[in-house]
């Protein structure tokens, strides 16, 4: 019986570290995460997605060069057992960057600047 335990604690503690994550950026207390004017224009569209209720995500490459979010338009229809965030980071890595959650829903989760 403790040696299935421990298989599967070990398997769990493996399949946890494959999991996205939400933020990787380690800000200073003074700093803030800087993105592309093109990406602040593409959460402005995400922001027009889910307008009137919907829930979703928004993921930022750590350059702040790259975004793409996951989403449900309607508030009633979305289910709340999906975690929009792991969604939108498994999206935005696919392409082979490494991501962050930049908001969650329309809340802006990490201090930002856009770029000049």
């Amino acid at each position: 019986m403790t040696k299935i335990a421990l298989i599967v604690a070990m398997l769990a503690t493996a399949v946890a570290g494959c999991q996205p994550q939400e933020g990787r950026v380690q800000l200073k207390p003074d700093e803030k995460f800087v993105i592309a004017r093109g990406t602040w224009d593409y959460y402005q569209k995400y922001l027009q997605d889910i307008a009137g209720g919907g829930r979703g995500a928004f993921a930022v490459s750590e350059d702040g060069y790259y975004a793409t979010y996951h989403y449900c338009v309607m508030a009633q229809g979305c289910y709340y057992n999906i975690n929009y965030s792991n969604e939108a980071i498994k999206s935005c890595q696919s392409k082979g960057y490494k991501c962050i959650v930049f908001a969650k829903d329309d809340d802006v989760v990490i201090p930002f600047e856009i770029a000049e």
